[in-house]
C-alpha cells in the first residue's frame, strides 16, 4: 500500500518523501506534459497554481474542503472515491484536523501571480529529478533552488516546495498544504508566506514517484529582492558618514 511520508521544502525548510499512488487520470496530465513544447505551461501546472490561490484567498472555504476529505479516513488509510489504490498516511486524521484550525484563523491572501523565470528554474528540477529518479531540493551538481533561478538571470531569494506521487492538482496542494508528516509544516508556512507573491510551477513525470511537482517562489517575479528592500538592507548595512556627497 503506498504510504505518504510528505513532500519536500526549502525556503533557501526540509522536508521528507513523498508517496506512490497510482492514478490512471494523472499518466494523461503526464501526456500533457511530455507532448507540450519545451517550458511552456501547462493545464495541469495551472490547476496547481488555482488551487494554492484557492488555499490563499478563501481558507474558510479551503477549511470546509478539508473538513469532506476527512470522512475519507479510516484510522491512517485513505480511500478516495474513483481511486483503485488507497494511501497509508503518516498522521492519520488528526494533522488533518491540526490544518483545519490553522485555517480557520488564517485571514485571506491575495493569491500568487505566474511567473516565467520562476518556472523555469522548477522545471529544470522537475525534469531533472524525473528523469533520475532523485527527490529534495539538491541538484545533481549541489545546486540549490537560488542557484537554479541565478542561473536564468535572477535573484536567490526564493522558496521551493516539491510535491511527490500526487493524484491531481488538488492532491498535490493539499499534500503541501496538510503536511503529513512534516513536523515542521514548512511546507504550509511557505505557501501561507505573505511576501511570497509569485511564483513557477512545473509538473512532470517520475521515475520512481511517478509525479513530480516542483513549485519555486518568490517575493518579486525573478527572484531579487525588491529595490525598496535592498535599499533598505543598504542603510542598515552601512555607517552613518558625515563627509557623503549630497545626493
Amino acid at each position: 500500500m503506498p504510504h505518504r511520508r510528505g513532500a519536500a521544502a526549502r525556503a533557501e525548510a526540509n522536508g521528507g518523501m513523498a508517496w506512490k499512488a497510482a492514478a490512471w487520470a494523472w499518466l494523461y496530465a503526464c501526456a500533457l506534459c511530455l507532448t507540450a513544447p519545451a517550458h511552456a505551461e501547462t493545464p495541469f501546472e495551472r490547476e496547481v497554481l488555482a488551487a494554492v490561490n484557492f488555499a490563499r484567498t478563501d481558507p474558510a472555504g479551503y477549511a470546509d474542503a478539508l473538513e469532506r476529505y476527512k470522512r475519507y479516513f479510516h484510522g491512517n488509510i485513505v480511500s478516495l472515491p474513483g481511486q483503485s489504490v488507497d494511501f497509508e498516511t503518516s498522521e492519520g486524521v488528526r494533522v488533518v484536523d491540526e490544518t483545519i484550525m490553522f485555517l480557520r484563523r488564517q485571514r485571506p491572501m491575495a493569491p500568487i501571480a505566474p511567473a516565467a523565470l520562476l518556472r523555469e528554474s522548477a522545471s529544470d528540477h522537475s525534469s531533472e529529478q524525473g528523469a533520475s529518479g532523485a527527490i529534495g531540493h539538491e541538484g545533481a551538481d549541489g545546486s540549490s533552488p537560488g542557484d537554479r533561478v541565478r542561473r536564468h538571470g535572477g535573484g536567490a531569494y526564493v522558496a521551493e516546495v516539491i510535491a511527490y506521487g500526487s493524484l491531481d492538482a488538488v492532491d498535490a496542494v493539499r499534500q503541501l498544504i496538510v503536511d503529513d508528516g512534516v513536523d515542521d509544516r514548512g511546507h504550509r508556512a511557505i505557501l501561507y508566506s505573505p511576501e511570497l507573491a509569485y511564483a513557477g510551477v512545473s509538473c512532470g513525470p517520475h521515475k520512481d514517484y511517478r509525479i513530480v511537482c516542483v513549485m519555486d517562489l518568490g517575493i518579486t517575479p525573478d527572484g531579487r529582492l525588491p529595490a525598496t528592500t535592498r535599499q533598505a538592507a543598504v542603510h542598515r548595512a552601512s555607517p552613518a558618514r558625515t563627509d557623503a556627497p549630497p545626493a
